[in-house]
């Protein structure tokens, strides 16, 4: 497939190294403008997730401090 796309896309690649040198993975992707936007939004999102994983947390250690404090 050819593309005549105005934008440069760079072809990344990942060697995965086993014991075994046979067992050996070369994954290779191209990234493209679409790519990186998505990678952007699954960042973020993953953030916010974490920041609310960690608001659930504190959330739950507070009644237990506060109990004991009592």
């Amino acid at each position: 497939m050819v593309c005549n796309c105005s934008y440069p896309m760079t072809t990344r690649t990942h060697v995965i190294e086993k014991k075994n040198p046979q067992h050996n993975q070369e994954w290779s992707w191209e990234e493209t403008p679409d790519l990186l936007t998505a990678l952007e939004k699954l960042n973020e999102s993953s953030e916010l997730a974490a920041s609310l994983k960690e608001g659930c947390q504190t959330k739950t250690k507070t009644p237990s401090v506060a109990a004991s404090e009592s």
